[in-house]
């Protein structure tokens, strides 16, 4: 664990090393909230009765599902930028020469981002209550559960991702397509029962959709158990399925270049 925490300190170090930067990134989501604010009231009328069963306030709505996708978006994207990055400074190899096991490797590669990114939704979050959005904040420990179970699900796009990069030095339009999809079709910034129906199939195969769904009806809607619980045995199936999986992919391909030496050449 000790190889774990000095990983995500040393990114944290690099990443707030640069101040200006780091205080435009969080400066940047006080000022795109308000915008957002004004927005959503303009859509309230329109899309009360559409979000009915998932908060009743429509800026929540969104704010909830913004939170989710930024998330959604580290978790994606965070182990192929470190991959990437690894093979391009040449220090990935020599970080796989080390004892440490690769689960903890990877874990401390991913956890710095995956931290940051938290923090900046909790800004996000904060923000909108100031604002009027209707937050339970008495269900904020299972909502974090839900958020977490949707990190777990969205991980193994993350090492398919990984996977091409080290076998074929590019992802293609993989994580892209699935960003893409899953903000389309994934409930975001709409509910996914305004999609048009022959759209409305493919929400129900992505973790997202069912993610969004328990996370607002937790935190904004404060339902029961019994109706959280098919969406969340949802997402933990989507975690049970393919995080093995992906895993068995990510962990051919590293074979794979290990084998054609082409670790420390991108």
């Amino acid at each position: 664990m000790r190889s774990v925490f000095a990983l995500i300190r040393a990114d944290g170090l690099a990443t707030l090393s640069y101040r200006l930067q780091t205080l435009l990134s969080l400066g940047g989501l006080l000022f795109s909230i308000v915008p957002l604010y004004f927005i959503a009231g303009a859509l309230q009328p329109v899309m009360a009765k559409a979000i009915a069963s998932e908060g009743q306030q429509y800026f929540a709505f969104v704010v909830v599902g913004t939170i989710a996708y930024l998330l959604l978006m580290t978790t994606v994207g965070a182990l192929p930028e470190a991959i990437r990055s690894g093979i391009g400074r040449g220090t990935l190899e020599a970080m796989l020469a080390t004892p440490t096991p690769l689960p903890f490797l990877v874990t401390g590669m991913v956890g710095f981002p995956l931290l940051w990114t938290a923090l900046r939704a909790g800004v996000v979050l904060i923000s909108a209550w100031f604002l009027g959005a209707h937050v339970s904040w008495d269900r904020l420990v299972p909502a974090l559960g839900i958020l977490a179970l949707l990190v777990l699900a969205h991980l193994p796009f993350a090492f398919v991702t990984a996977s091409l990069i080290l076998a074929f030095r590019t992802p293609g339009p993989f994580p892209q397509g699935v960003l893409t999809v899953s903000a389309l079709l994934g409930g975001v910034y709409y509910p996914t029962q305004v999609i048009p129906s022959w759209l409305h199939e493919i929400s129900s195969y992505l973790p997202l959709t069912y993610g969004l769904r328990a996370l607002r009806r937790e935190l904004l809607d404060r339902v029961p158990w019994d109706t959280l619980a098919p969406d969340v045995m949802a997402l933990l199936a989507f975690v049970i399925a393919l995080v093995p999986l992906s895993l068995w992919l990510f962990s051919w391909a590293l074979s794979h270049a290990r084998r054609a030496g082409t670790l420390a050449q991108y």
